[in-house]
Order: structure tokens, then C-alpha cells, then sequence
């Protein structure tokens, strides 16, 4: 660990009044130089078809277009997230739904963790014509091997849409995470 200690700068244009009882101040900075530049698992991956949802009925989404993959802890063949080391993890995702009937309609996405929810956005659109895009996102605890999902349902039949990065288009469908400790 480095250390760095920083005194009244004289030379700076740019001047706090000080009061006699202020104290210099020590800023420590902790390079992990021991961690030889191992870099934090992480990924993210998109929809890349079209997918159907039935009405009432809870779906496995998939997310096929994987961006990055730090660590090798995504699936895009099984849509699923896999951590290799226990620890703390930001996890989200969102998904653009589409319905079949212009009706006013639920729609859900749920975060599942070896098969049980831990996390859910639950968005009631009564805007006809427009779609939907549902967000869901947990800081969780998980453990090596947890088996890390993304499920949707909607009271109305209709399309999960493949994500579209455009200008003026927002169709977000991707699926994402990070280690935070």
C-alpha cells in the first residue's frame, strides 16, 4: 500500500480559508499490487432474437449476444450466470416486451437463484401502443456455483424484443454483472 500525504498547497489558485486547528491530511491507496492485474469477473450480454412470452405463464429469457465476459462466468448457450468465486455481486437485467393485444397489462421480470426468486420488477403499462422495458437489478451475496437466471411473465401474450442499440431506439434487452467484493 502506498501512502501519500498532501499539505496546505501554497502554489494552488485555489484557496479554503484554514482555521488554526486544521490538520494536514494522508490519503492511503491500495494499488493490489499483489493481485498481479487480475481483473474483476464481469459481463454482459444481449437479446439477440425475438422471443415469445405466453400469457400468464413464467419464461426463461434467454440472452444469447455475449459482449464480454471477464472470469468465464456467463453461458450464452444457456442464458445463465455462473459465478466461480463467492462474494458480492450486482446483478441486472431488462428485457422489452412487446404485447400481442393493445390492452393494459402487467408485465415481470424476475432475478432466480438456484430456482427461487430473489429479486422482481413488477410494471403495470396501461399505455397502449408503446412498449414496455421491465429493469430488474439486486446487489446479491452469492456463492461459487449459484446458478443465476432470468425469467419474465406478462398477463398478455406478446413478445420479449431483441435488444437494438440505436440512436432514438430503445430497445434494451440484456442481462448483467459485475463482482463488487
Amino acid at each position: 500500500m502506498e501512502t501519500f500525504h498532501y499539505k496546505s498547497d501554497q502554489g494552488s489558485s485555489f484557496h479554503h480559508k484554514h482555521k488554526d486547528d486544521c490538520k494536514d491530511i494522508t490519503i492511503n491507496v491500495d494499488c493490489e499490487k499483489d493481485r498481479r492485474g487480475r481483473r474483476t469477473p464481469a459481463f454482459r450480454a444481449l437479446k439477440l432474437s425475438n422471443q415469445p412470452l405466453t400469457a400468464g405463464q413464467s419464461s426463461k429469457i434467454t440472452y444469447e449476444d455475449e459482449q464480454f465476459d471477464i472470469g468465464n462466468i456467463y453461458n450464452a448457450g444457456n442464458s445463465t450466470f455462473v459465478p466461480r468465486e463467492s462474494g458480492i455481486y450486482y446483478v441486472a437485467a431488462s428485457l422489452t416486451f412487446s404485447p400481442n393485444l393493445n390492452v393494459p397489462y402487467r408485465t415481470r421480470a424476475d432475478i432466480v437463484v438456484n430456482g427461487i426468486t430473489v429479486q422482481v420488477d413488477n410494471d403495470y403499462w396501461d399505455q397502449l401502443n408503446f412498449l414496455n422495458v421491465v429493469h430488474v437489478s439486486a446487489v446479491l451475496q452469492l456463492e461459487a456455483g449459484d446458478l443465476v437466471e432470468i425469467f419474465g411473465q406478462s398477463s398478455t401474450a406478446g413478445t420479449i424484443v431483441s435488444d437494438i442499440e440505436e440512436p432514438n431506439v430503445a430497445f434494451s434487452s440484456n442481462f448483467e454483472a459485475f463482482k463488487v467484493s
